[in-house]
């Protein structure tokens, strides 16, 4: 027996990247289905029994009917056993009134797609698997207390695999100083006595990569990047489980976008000439490029950064830059400010040439102008 799970989380169908003007916002709003579909189409591959999200499928509980529609259209495409869809604090249920969820189950009635809003269990046996899966859904947005401890004193069969669907911070991974986000400890876990847990809300992957064994919780992180905030690529967990819970699991790359945020201090025309490399080896297409520049460069160096940045950020799929880059004082940039003959320019390039004070130039020049 091995069960084979794809999980995925906080996939935050309903962001409206309002920030990002045309063409980039909507690319953006149609990756976080493209993904969704890529995964259901890797699951089927790999002929997974379920497809686990683990909460936060949808960004907030005011997401368009037709934003529901989707998603549960995508998912609706699986040929396994069933897709389960926990709610987040993002998508919480409050109560069998909620109106989200009653459009999720409306669309998704007859299909293999199990809302699941309420702290049940889900029981599923095959020839391959015997499994009970714990449902802790999110009741709010916020709230102090964890939603897994009704899972203790569940009675457990030795013969089938226990695994607990969460959402909501860990102790050590994530941060809640403030302790509203249903905050959950490696001791709770433990307490719960099942194999493992399938969690959702931090939006980094664990466990590390290469870990083996029986890890106690997977978290998966974002199925695709929403943000510079986000360094990795958009993952989700591929989890084959043995009959007595030992796992073997591989880190799915499940996002096609790219945020990049660039750091560079400029200095000469070399520094250019790197920086338009690294911009050049990117996915420019697929990626939304951030550029955070320093240094101090002279006037034709300038000329120079901005004749390139202007032939490589169309390529990108949004380039923004944000640039703290002084110009160098020389004789020509001292010239081009002040005509020959003039007081400033007797000044500025007498101190230009004292190599004791290399400073002093510039900061003469500094006073000048500010007044």
């Amino acid at each position: 027996m091995r069960l084979r799970i794809l999980h995925t989380a906080d996939n935050h169908i309903g962001l409206s990247f309002n920030q990002y003007p045309e063409p980039a916002k909507g690319r953006l709003i149609e990756e976080r289905f493209a993904s969704l579909d890529r995964m259901v189409i890797t699951a089927n591959e790999r002929k997974a029994h379920f497809v686990v999200v683990a909460g936060d499928l949808f960004d907030k509980t005011t997401v368009t009917k037709a934003h529901v529609e989707r998603a549960v259209k995508i998912f609706g495409k699986f040929e396994g056993e069933a897709v389960l869809v926990l709610a987040g604090n993002h998508d919480f249920c409050e109560g069998p009134d909620s109106k989200i969820w009653k459009q999720f189950r409306t669309v998704a009635d007859g299909t293999c797609v199990l809302a699941l809003t309420e702290p049940v269990t889900k029981d599923f046996e095959s020839d391959d698997y015997k499994v009970r899966f714990y449902a802790c859904p999110c009741p709010s947005k916020h709230g102090k207390d964890h939603t897994i401890g009704w899972v203790t004193g569940e009675e457990k069969s030795p013969d089938a695999l226990h695994i607990g669907i969460a959402h909501g911070n860990v102790e050590g991974l994530g941060l809640d100083a403030d302790q509203c986000y249903f905050n959950m400890a490696d001791s709770d876990f433990r307490n719960a006595g099942l194999h493992t847990w399938l969690l959702g809300h931090i939006h980094v992957p664990a466990p590390a990569p290469g870990t083996t064994g029986k890890p106690l919780y997977f978290m998966p992180g974002i199925h695709t990047p929403d943000s510079v905030k986000c360094s990795h690529p958009g993952h989700a967990w591929w989890i084959e489980m043995d009959a007595d819970g030992t796992t073997r699991h591989e880190q799915l790359t499940t996002g096609a976008i790219h945020f990049v945020r660039l750091q560079r201090d400029l200095h000469h025309s070399n520094d250019i000439l790197d920086l338009r490399a690294i911009c050049e080896a990117l996915d420019t297409p697929n990626t939304i490029l951030d550029l955070q520049l320093s240094g101090r460069l002279r006037e034709e160096e300038i000329a120079e950064l901005n004749a390139m940045l202007g032939t490589i950020s169309p390529t990108f799929l949004h380039f923004t830059q944000d640039r703290d880059i002084a110009s160098v004082l020389d004789a020509a940039a001292i010239a081009k400010r002040f005509p020959e003959g003039t007081l400033p320019n007797a000044l500025l390039q007498t101190l230009l040439t004292d190599d004791a004070h290399p400073g002093d130039a510039q900061l003469a020049l500094d006073i000048i102008e500010s007044i």
